[in-house]
């Protein structure tokens, strides 16, 4: 595990995370709620919005539409210090932060799968819609640069939903995801990232080397897929790497040109 920053983003992931194969057959709801010009700003940090969220908006934010980064929590259920622990990269970034919870412990789409019922049955996606809702009435967004990102079970409820919400979410960024359920659709425009460490104990590695990326792929999904050398955790070079991919200030890169295995 590294230290500062990123020891305070594992932690904030703390808890047992829950995998299952992957399903077809199923669809994800579309989220209703899309970016809107408004004259109103979010207050400098932390406001609360619907059903308990929490927006992150940097003092130093000029006027203007900002992007927008969405954090899914893991198991662990609702730990402020991953959104605190994101607070200097916003203001480093000049992003816009919203931090919404799961009813329960972890998403309900991951209960679901590991219990063979409905994956989208619950109020979760449901919440996040309203979520998002609130806070593009309340401040300007780009809708260009809507980023989705996840960490555990909240990188495989971001990819499941995500990439079939493209219309909103222009990039989603998956850390260590356990399941993929591929959508009715997706769009090679939306830019995808995934990371997964090669030791982790907790969410196969090779589940996402040989099956979610492939999935991924095989939707016709235009992702970038980097493992590293660590565990279950949240590495601040690959952090980087995605939320720069993710926003559009670095061009794409090659893929590697050794297996990821």
């Amino acid at each position: 595990m590294r230290l500062g920053a990123a020891a305070v983003l594992a932690l904030a992931f703390a808890g047992p995370a829950l995998a299952g194969p992957p399903m077809t057959g199923v669809s994800a709801p579309v989220l209703q709620a899309h970016p809107m010009p408004v004259a109103a700003q979010l207050k400098a940090g932390e406001t609360t919005l619907a059903n308990g969220a929490v927006a992150y908006r940097p003092a130093s934010l000029s006027a203007g539409p900002a992007p927008l980064l969405v954090l899914l929590h893991g198991a662990s259920g609702y730990p402020l210090n991953f959104l605190q622990g994101m607070e200097p990269i916003a203001d480093r970034l000049g992003l816009v932060l919203l931090y919404p919870h799961s009813v329960g412990q972890t998403w309900d789409f991951i209960i679901n799968v590991s219990t063979d019922g409905d994956p989208w049955r619950g109020h979760d996606s449901a919440r996040l819609d309203q979520s998002l809702a609130d806070l593009f009435g309340r401040t300007d967004v780009d809708p260009r640069r809507v980023v989705l990102l996840g960490f555990s079970d909240g990188a495989s409820y971001a990819l499941s939903l995500g990439v079939a919400n493209p219309r909103l979410f222009s990039a989603v960024v998956a850390l260590s995801p356990g399941i993929f359920i591929p959508p009715d659709h997706s769009d090679r425009r939306q830019r995808v990232f995934v990371a997964h460490g090669r030791s982790d104990h907790i969410l196969s590695f090779d589940s996402t080397s040989g099956t979610i990326v492939r999935e991924l792929r095989d939707e016709g999904v235009d992702v970038r897929f980097r493992p590293f050398a660590g565990d279950h955790e949240i590495d601040p070079t690959v952090l980087r790497e995605a939320l720069d991919f993710a926003l559009g200030l670095q061009a794409p890169a090659p893929p590697p040109t050794s297996s990821p295995k």
